[in-house]
């Protein structure tokens, strides 16, 4: 990538990477790369993967639309670009199929670029962004919208958890997976900080104790979650069987200053795909007709018979992130306080966790029950 706009002191490279170096997390540097068109080999701390290995939903392929590309092409100078540019980039985002909510973030990313980077840097004198009307651009989501995600009911969430128990004998990385969907569920962390955990990072006073980790969030920010008693058992299950592998570790594996919690047979990192994976393994195991006899026989047990039938409506939808939105409404149905929940899931804002909330009260005490029946009444033989 030649991008002369970018200052003939340094590389583009150094200076993307300079920027992305702002974001502790690998997983935020990907986001903006992507969004921002910078090549992935040039995101600080980025390990392609291994082409002999499967691997969970690949990137998508740069279509010349991205911001650093579209600026190259049409040969603007960010020091130059005004919010007519960025309009027309907008638009041709639209023209192109993308989605409102994709323009709206890749806008967030460029805004960014601007304020974290190009305007410290005197490579810019003004963000033209800032100027961009996001309602005009069908861009703006009112603050405490209800997310799009679906969420899990309780007896889903409750099906996920006997199911991976049900299994956690039954393979060789059994009691890692439940221990890792115990916290998913438990927890609401995000998938990349679950598998981001440490061993450094987990300590538990004594057994009927709570457990406490602590998750790596983003933008660099810290937090502790609780382990509940079942949680912390699950993990400590865990803990008592994985094995340090025996074979020299690379970049990134077990032997280093960090030391992962979740680790495949190689000593690997665990990837979030893989956790991917294992939700869309428990919901099949259960919902697909059974080949092995001990998985008839489980499937006939009534807890069988229960996870089977709230799995079925997740199979082909299931999500990591969904149990993140599950935590943070049944939690707030249960009486605990939103601020509560915007603390557990490490939201700087309440509004980001309200846009979490599934809140079924308010269908459930919708006027509309009583309104409904009351137009209805002495005509319609249904209403009471």
């Amino acid at each position: 990538m030649t991008l002369a706009v970018l200052g003939e002191d340094k590389t583009a490279r150094e200076r993307l990477q300079e920027f992305l170096r702002v974001y502790a997390s690998v997983n935020t540097r990907l986001a903006y790369a992507t969004d921002l068109g910078v090549p992935l080999e040039w995101v600080p701390g980025y390990t392609p993967p291994d082409p002999t290995r499967r691997r969970g939903r690949r990137r998508a392929e740069p279509t010349g639309l991205e911001w650093l590309n579209w600026c190259a092409s049409n040969e603007i100078r960010f020091a130059d670009v005004r919010v007519e540019h960025v309009e027309r980039w907008l638009a041709e985002l639209a023209d192109a199929g993308y989605s409102d909510a994709t323009r709206g973030r890749m806008l967030s990313a460029v805004s960014a670029f601007y304020t974290k980077y190009l305007l410290r840097e005197g490579l810019a004198t003004r963000n033209p962004v800032s100027l961009v009307d996001r309602r005009a651009q069908h861009l703006n989501k009112p603050a405490g919208t209800p997310s799009t995600t679906k969420r899990w009911s309780f007896q889903a969430c409750r099906a996920l958890l006997m199911a991976a128990y049900l299994l956690a004998e039954r393979s060789r990385d059994g009691r890692r997976d439940r221990a890792m969907v115990e916290i998913l569920v438990g927890t609401g962390v995000r998938a990349d900080e679950l598998v981001g955990v440490n061993l450094a990072d987990y300590r538990r006073a004594g057994p009927n104790d709570i457990g406490v980790l602590r998750v790596h969030g983003k933008g660099g920010k810290d937090r502790e979650v609780a382990l509940a008693p079942p949680v912390a058992d699950a993990l400590e299950d865990y803990l008592a069987v994985r094995v340090e592998p025996a074979v020299p570790a690379l970049p990134g594996q077990v032997g280093t200053a960090t030391r992962p919690i979740f680790i495949t047979s190689t000593g690997k990192r665990v990837h979030t795909s893989h956790l991917q994976a294992v939700l869309t393994r428990l919901c099949r195991t259960f919902t697909e007709p059974p080949k092995a006899p001990w998985l008839r026989d489980l499937l006939a047990t009534p807890d069988g018979e229960f996870v089977a039938t709230h799995l079925a409506p997740l199979r082909d939808t299931i999500h990591p992130h969904s149990a993140r939105h599950s935590y943070a409404t049944h939690a707030v149905e249960r009486g605990v306080p939103p601020r509560q929940v915007q603390r557990d899931l490490g939201h700087s804002a309440l509004a980001t966790t309200e846009g979490y909330l599934h809140d079924e009260d308010n269908v459930r005490n919708s006027a509309a029950h009583e309104l409904a029946p009351a137009l209805h009444r002495g005509w319609l033989a249904t209403s009471a």
